[in-house]
């Protein structure tokens, strides 16, 4: 059976999300805002800069790590090895190889990762799409402040002067994820539920709407609206009533582009260590 391009490239992330990776970076002198171009549907695409060449890598804040195509290793001269072993959000292990390191920058701003992944992303794209470089995910953003602003197509790294007034208006309550190994990143909103705190995964490459595990709606740990509709608390200011597909997950459940359509949203990573 042939698989639609919205299944394929929902494949796509669930492997992308099981990567694994490290990174520092400086915080601007000056706010660097990022253009973020469309790719397919609601999905992104960001433009960086690897040494000579100019990548483009799908922005996937779900992803876990960053990771780059073994074409792409051939040209900065890695030879991948290793294994790095990560999970699917439906449970499933993927294993990869990695790199040493990988500088990405944008005009006014850099970022060190080691390693990096290495993984051939292209092998599961419909053909009709954009062949891509690699994926962008949030472990090449610790220790800043990030504004996404997915509605302006762009995302936006705060200078230390601008970092609180940004969350103040337009952060989440959130939580780290960092894998396995703790190499990777990840972050989770905070929904308050009926009998305690629920945590959501934030991602950018989820084009299936608002994923709820079923055990959340077993035990009826959320306020629904209906058969398919949910309220959630988010925090002061952030009750959004959403439309969720249920299934069987390792999470809570996971937000995504139809979430981040709703307006900027800016996460709090100075926090996480490199």
């Amino acid at each position: 059976m042939r698989s639609s391009a919205s299944s394929r490239l929902a494949i796509l992330l669930l492997v992308a999300s099981s990567c694994q990776g490290a990174g520092s970076s400086r915080q601007p002198a000056v706010d660097t805002p990022v253009s973020l171009h469309p790719y397919f549907r609601q999905l992104r695409t960001v433009r960086v800069q690897v040494g000579p060449d100019t990548l483009t890598l799908l922005f996937d804040t779900g992803g876990g790590a960053t990771l780059i195509t073994p074409d792409v290793a051939r040209r900065i001269g890695c030879r991948p090895y290793g294994r790095d072993v990560g999970y699917r959000m439906t449970g499933e292990a993927v294993e990869f190889q990695r790199c040493d390191s990988l500088t990405l920058a944008f005009p006014g701003w850099s970022s060190a990762l080691h390693p990096v992944a290495v993984f051939d992303v292209n092998a599961l794209l419909p053909r009709e799409l954009p062949r891509l470089d690699g994926v962008l995910a949030l472990d090449a953003f610790k220790g800043q402040v990030l504004t996404i602003d997915w509605p302006g197509q762009r995302f936006v790294i705060h200078q230390p002067t601008t970092s609180a007034a940004a969350l103040a208006a337009f952060g989440l309550a959130i939580r780290p994820a960092t894998g396995e190994s703790g190499r990777m990143l990840t972050v989770f909103a905070r929904a308050s539920g009926r009998h305690g705190v629920l945590w959501l995964l934030i991602d950018s490459g989820n084009l299936q709407g608002t994923l709820i595990d079923s055990h959340v709606f077993r035990d009826s740990l959320l306020v629904t609206e209906g058969d398919s509709s949910l309220a959630l608390d988010l925090g002061p200011g952030r009750l959004e009533r959403v439309s969720v597909r249920p299934g069987s997950f390792i999470l809570d459940g996971v937000l995504g582009t139809d979430f981040l359509e709703r307006g900027p949203l800016a996460l709090d990573l100075r926090a996480i260590l490199p």
